[in-house]
Parts: structure tokens; sequence; C-alpha cells
């Protein structure tokens, strides 16, 4: 399937826009009902918060990336912010699945899988398009 470079901008905000709302509702939740959640002692919300505060710039900052065809940097950005995503699955190092509730392990694992489209696309866009190599040229 051919697409054009702004259908690609339309299908990554949407992407994006997808991550940013499972991350918004995950970490709300963990930090109204952050007392709920099984964490060691040394978390504590504000560092719930940094994590989200950090990681949601670097995928709107990946997207400003893109729109400027600034495609490694861009691809920086965004694998960064998948990463990021990915800790979330930390929780079941701290505390095993079958001892969090339905909610917690739905909106950790919706985080988590939500990610996994987003990283195909970067991935095709760089490996398969090259479109930074084409940019370049």
């Amino acid at each position: 399937m051919h697409t054009t470079y702004n259908q690609r901008q339309i299908w990554l905000l949407a992407l994006i826009a997808i991550n940013i709302f499972a991350a918004v509702w995950h970490y709300a939740d963990h930090i109204i009902f952050f007392d709920d959640y099984p964490e060691p002692s040394w978390l504590i919300p504000q560092i719930t918060d940094s994590l989200w505060l950090v990681m949601t710039p670097l995928s709107i900052a990946g997207y400003y990336q893109y729109l400027k065809k600034a495609f490694l940097s861009a691809y920086c950005c965004l694998y960064i912010y998948i990463i990021m995503s990915q800790i979330t699955l930390g929780q079941y190092i701290i505390t095993p699945m079958w001892h969090l509730s339905l909610k917690m392990n739905t909106l950790i694992l919706l985080e988590s899988i939500t990610a996994i489209p987003l990283l195909i696309f970067v991935a095709w866009s760089q490996l398969f398009l090259k479109e930074s190599t084409v940019n370049s040229q």
C-alpha cells in the first residue's frame, strides 16, 4: 500500500493521540488511586507525575520533527517515548499481575499495547520507507 507523506502525518498524529490518551488515563488513575497501587516505599506520586511529564513532550516533539522532515530526530524522540511507554510494565516486577485489580492491569497493558502500532509505524518509516535518506538526498 502506497501512502503519501501527508497521509503518514495523519496516521502518526492519530497514533500519538491514542498513546497520549492511554498514558493520561493510566497515569491519572495511578496518581488519583496511588495508595491502591502496591508500590515500593521510594516511589511517590511526584515520581509518577514526572515520568509522564517527561515522556509526553517527547511524543509531541517527535511529531513536530516529523512534520519538519527532521526524521532522525523524530525517530529518536519517538523511540524514547515508546521505550518509556514500556516502562509501565515494570509494575509487574514490583507486583505480580494477579495481585492488581482488573482496572489496573487494563490500564497498564493498554498503555503498553498502544505503543506497539506506534513502534511499527516508526520502524516502517525508518527502515522500509527510508524517509530519512530520501530527505537527505
